[in-house]
């Protein structure tokens, strides 16, 4: 699959067979994902993968943000889709795993900053190298209301939680989203 393709075929998928990844496939979307540029070329970042009963719990706490985002949905979107968003984030839409992605935390704001961008772009490296194996994950930041037990579990609480997602064969591949227009500056040309 080239480069475009992977780009334009890749969705935030929310319906996953329950059918386990082989370890050696999240290795590959793994290694992709850490071959991202990092301000100063520092790779500020750590990835977790869990599956079984440490994914079982993580969602658990993940879970409870849906409480926290309730308010902003309902701003933003119909009953229908409230309801479709709490729900999935029950069981993360059955993902036989999940992926958090942290980055270390500074209180310089410059330096903060550059992890985060760094952070984003080892995320999205992730997310196309999923697509690519064939698998769908969605970014996820909504439960970051939750950051503070998640990196305690995770043993990581130093850190900042970027975003994280569950990944797996997806059960329903989502029709493509419009672009919305945005401008394009084009100086010097």
């Amino acid at each position: 699959m080239d480069v475009y393709e992977t780009i334009k075929n890749r969705r935030s998928h929310r319906m996953y067979k329950p059918d386990p990844v082989p370890r050696e496939v999240l290795q590959r979307v793994v290694e992709a994902a850490l071959w991202a540029p990092s301000g100063t070329n520092l790779q500020p970042w750590d990835i977790t993968v869990l599956t079984g009963q440490f994914r079982e719990e993580f969602i658990a706490l993940a879970s409870l943000a849906a409480e926290d985002m309730a308010p902003r949905l309902r701003k933003l979107f119909d009953e229908e889709r409230v309801a479709f968003v709490t729900q999935f984030f029950k069981n993360l839409g059955g993902a036989p795993v999940v992926i958090a992605v942290t980055v270390w935390r500074d209180p310089d704001p410059f330096s903060q900053e550059m992890y985060v961008q760094s952070g984003a772009a080892l995320m999205q490296n992730l997310l196309l190298a999923a697509e690519a194996e064939g698998l769908g994950a969605c970014w996820m930041s909504g439960v970051l209301s939750r950051e503070k037990e998640l990196l305690k579990y995770l043993g990581l609480e130093d850190r900042h939680l970027l975003a994280i997602t569950p990944i797996g064969y997806s059960a329903k591949t989502p029709p493509p989203v419009p672009r919305k227009e945005r401008p394009v500056r084009w100086l010097g040309f």
